[in-house]
């Protein structure tokens, strides 16, 4: 996956998850840098790599909107500029949170995404890409850009895609073939915790276990003690569904399954 996709997909589940609907975010090719009045331009770096950095910008008619979207979801309907400007930016540290997941298994290793800071002025010698901002006909454009450093970890490494693609070859024999029926358990983890023997004991109806993982993070697809991917709770027919936001990566898999199995 690109970096683009990881914005698409976290910001577009913050709004989605705060507005009580489905908004979407989707990149706009060819289309002009939007003319922002009263910008916010938001800054956001990650552990890893070194010089990993996500700059959105904003304008006022952009986060005003998406504020009072979310806002009005809450039940508050006369929401000051203030209010807006402020749920804009809880928006971006949770988009933020949402990218620095799927960082963590497109990188194999842990990323978290530090403090946003709001500079005063756009970061110079970037390339800006333009988004749009969906919600029932309304559309509203906002633009991103990001360090060579942060786009290299979202490409899928060479030997991985070369793994990827032997994979696909074998798909064409018969021993290949015959595995294609083999069942395999499909589990979903919701987050985990530990408790002490004493706390256990106390359990009883009603109690209330705290799981180690947000409302708004992305739950775990589990095949054989394997995460082989993530994605957001949806409703099918009645029944949980997942959708699949993105792919774990070979050793993401080996990393996790070695946690599971200890």
């Amino acid at each position: 996956m690109k970096i683009t996709q990881y914005l698409e997909s976290a910001l577009g589940q913050a709004i989605s998850n705060m507005a009580a609907k489905t908004v979407t975010v989707a990149l706009e090719p060819a289309t002009p840098e939007p003319r922002a009045e009263n910008a916010l331009i938001w800054q956001q770096c990650f552990s890893f790599p070194d010089a990993a950095t996500l700059w959105i910008a904003a304008g006022k008619a952009v986060w005003e909107a998406v504020g009072r979207i979310t806002l009005e979801a809450a039940g508050i309907e006369d929401a000051s500029e203030e209010d807006c400007r402020s749920t804009w930016q809880e928006l971006l540290s949770q988009t933020a949170g949402g990218i620095a997941s799927a960082l963590t298994a497109a990188a194999g290793r842990e990323v978290t995404a530090q403090k946003g800071e709001l500079p005063e002025s756009e970061p110079a010698g970037v390339a800006w890409e333009v988004f749009a901002i969906t919600d029932a006909g309304k559309l509203w454009n906002f633009k991103a850009a990001w360090t060579k450093e942060l786009a290299a970890i979202c490409e899928p490494a060479a030997e991985e895609a070369a793994a990827v693609q032997i994979g696909r070859e074998a798909g064409g024999s018969k021993t290949f073939d015959l595995l294609m029926d083999v069942a395999l358990p499909v589990a979903v983890s919701f987050g985990k915790t530990s408790l002490e023997i004493r706390e256990v004991l106390k359990l009883n109806t009603g109690s209330i276990v705290e799981l180690d993982r947000f409302v708004s993070d992305p739950v775990d697809v589990i095949v054989n003690d394997c995460v082989i991917a993530r994605g957001e709770v949806v409703v099918v027919d009645g029944n949980y569904g997942v959708r699949i936001s993105q792919l774990a990566s070979r050793e993401d898999r080996l990393r996790t399954a070695k946690t599971l199995t200890h």
